[in-house]
């Protein structure tokens, strides 16, 4: 049987991820702290795999975070700052389906959401 071997598309999350703080400002961006041990990860997979950073930055930091990211030496293949498709999202915000309850209550849903940390 014949293996598939195409790149996976991995999404990487930015603040709260790749770095520990949230950046509203190009000075805050180049100041901000990367997280070691995500940082090695995305490196690791971008020798078999295809990095997207996603951000919810705005357009005018795109380029202060182009910076930072190769400053610290961080391999990416894309950065955007609109949801794209992948096959993996790495998020510090992220919720996965299965931790997700409804329950109908009258004109309603209610939603519960299983919080890790």
């Amino acid at each position: 049987m014949m293996k598939n071997h195409r790149k996976k598309w991995i999404a990487v999350d930015l603040d709260g991820t790749l770095c520990k703080e949230i950046c509203f400002t190009a000075e805050e961006v180049s100041k901000a702290t990367p997280v070691k041990k995500i940082v090695d990860k995305v490196n690791e997979w971008h020798l078999h795999n295809s990095i997207i950073i996603l951000t919810a930055r705005r357009n005018e930091l795109l380029s202060a975070t182009a910076k930072w990211l190769d400053k610290h030496n961080i391999q990416f293949d894309a950065i955007s700052n609109h949801k794209l498709a992948a096959d993996i999202y790495v998020d510090d915000k992220m919720v996965h389906p299965r931790d997700i309850k409804s329950e109908n209550k009258g004109p309603f849903d209610v939603v519960f959401i299983k919080c890790q940390g």
